[in-house]
């Protein structure tokens, strides 16, 4: 699971158009494509810098008035999903050094 501490950058080179309300990309790396919904295209445009996966929750949480420990699970989790299908990178501040 990616910690909270993390720092969470997208890849970039993948190819995206919005559609209604959700966002689809396609992935050149493995030839797939990949739709995100509301929530999942409003992490995405939060993730335009680096941001670290705390900060995100926290500003999620506040934007949708919703508690940040759950919020903060529920980034964490869909983060490594991003992370499995190579759209976005994470790196551990400590490890950054």
């Amino acid at each position: 699971m990616i910690e909270a501490d993390a720092i969470v950058t997208r890849t970039e080179g993948l190819m995206s158009t919005p559609v209604d309300d959700e966002i689809v990309f396609l992935n050149p790396g493995t030839d797939s494509y990949v739709a995100l919904d509301w929530i999942g295209r409003r992490i995405w445009e939060m993730l335009e810098s680096p941001q670290r996966v705390g900060d995100l929750a926290a500003a999620l949480a506040a934007e949708f008035d919703a508690d940040v420990s759950v919020v903060g699970a529920d980034v964490a989790a869909f983060l490594d999903e991003l992370k499995r299908e190579g759209m976005v990178h994470a790196v551990n501040p400590e490890d950054a050094r």
